[in-house]
This record gives C-alpha cells, sequence and structure tokens, in this order.
C-alpha cells in the first residue's frame, strides 16, 4: 500500500533536518565549546538499499542508533578518517600519529554524543515533542557492514533522508564533513506529519539560520 502526504506538508521534511543541523551547531557551542557553521550541501532521498552506495568506498567512523519514539526508525552517521583525525586533533589538542590513541577515541565519542543528541533534538524541538534514543556507540567499518547493520531494524518500504554537511569551525581552518542519514519509520513518519496544520508548518518554515545546500 503506498504511503500519502500532503503535498503541502512535504516541505517541512527540509526544515525539520535544517533545524536539526542548527542544533548541532548549538550543541557544540554549548557542550564543547566550538563555535561552528553548519552547511547542508546536498539534502536527498533514497532507498535503504542504497545506503552503501551512498556512504561510498573504503573505511568510516560511525554511529548507528534506534529511536525508541516515533517517528522510530534509525539515525546513522558516517564520517571517513580525516574527519576523524581532525575531531579528535581539536578536542585533544594532539595530532593523530597513526591509529588513534585511548584519548583521541574517547573524545571522538563524545564528539558522536554531542552531534547525534544535537541532531535529534533539533528535530524534536522543532516538533514540539521529544524522541528518545539509544546511547550512540561508535564503531568503524566499511559501507557494506555499517549497511547491514543499519538496515537489521528497517522495514522494506522505509525511505532514507540523506544529509551531506560540512561543520566550519569559526576559529581555525577546520571542516568536518559528516553524511546523515535519518530513516524512519514510515507510517510513524507520516503520521507526525499528519498531525501538523498548515499553519504549523508556516511556523517552522519561519525559522531561519542556518545555510541551505549549495
Amino acid at each position: 500500500m503506498p504511503i500519502l502526504i500532503d503535498i503541502r506538508k512535504l516541505t517541512i521534511i527540509g526544515k525539520l533536518i535544517q533545524h536539526g543541523a542548527k542544533n548541532v551547531a548549538d550543541a557544540l557551542s554549548t557542550m564543547a565549546d566550538i563555535k561552528a557553521d553548519i552547511r547542508i550541501k546536498t539534502l536527498s532521498f533514497v532507498e535503504p538499499s542504497d545506503i552503501p552506495r551512498e556512504i561510498g568506498d573504503g573505511t568510516f567512523h560511525h554511529v548507528n542508533i534506534r529511536l525508541i519514539e516515533p517517528p522510530y526508525g534509525v539515525f546513522l552517521m558516517a564520517f571517513g578518517d580525516r574527519t576523524g583525525e581532525e575531531i579528535a586533533r581539536h578536542m585533544t589538542g594532539q595530532d593523530v600519529d597513526g591509529e588513534l590513541n585511548q584519548l583521541q577515541k574517547s573524545a571522538l565519542q563524545e564528539m558522536c554524543n554531542i552531534l547525534t543528541s544535537g541532531f535529534i533534538d533539533g528535530i524534536a524541538n522543532t516538533l514540539g515533542t521529544t524522541i528518545n534514543m539509544e546511547t550512540p556507540e561508535l564503531a568503524y567499518g566499511d559501507a557494506h557492514s555499517i549497511a547491514a547493520d543499519t538496515l537489521s531494524h528497517i522495514h522494506d518500504d522505509s525511505l532514507s533522508i540523506v544529509l551531506d554537511s560540512v561543520v566550519d569551525l569559526h576559529d581555525e581552518e577546520t571542516e568536518f564533513q559528516l553524511r546523515i542519514f535519518l530513516i524512519p519509520d514510515p507510517g510513524a513518519f507520516v503520521n507526525m506529519l499528519d498531525k501538523l496544520d498548515i499553519e504549523e508548518i508556516r511556523e517552522i518554515e519561519s525559522v531561519s539560520g542556518i545555510h541551505g545546500a549549495d
């Protein structure tokens, strides 16, 4: 059975993602004393089976968490070695010499917690609700192993919202490149959108403060 969404409500998806990203910048400032801007390079929709291609070749740091409140589903964030090293260096003040040491791994985990909770809280705050989730656990692997773990809880008719974003730090020439995948339960996600009236959507759309896609 096809999923039907009022076409007037489709724009809210992009706004929710933008506000989630904006909240990441706020969380970085509050929790890690990092002044940063978030640039959304692209925002697209793909089938979950396309996730390995969207992640790319090579190996990646990633967090994969289940949302235990509507819209349910899975949140996935992946980033390459260069971004991992930049985050670790920035958080610890130590250059990465080969593999990450224990301090750098802990710093990377802490940053993932901030980025993940900031993004999900931003979406929840915009909708005037809460979205509880599992604790992020940092892992490392290739795109296919990441996708296999992610898709184990996903319905076949789900749709993945893919965000290609860059975190620009104000005080230095450093950027974190992140691929974010939000794969909500289709029924729960549509139900959340259906509960919004058009005036609420216009109010959400009026909130600004983040750069859109290039």
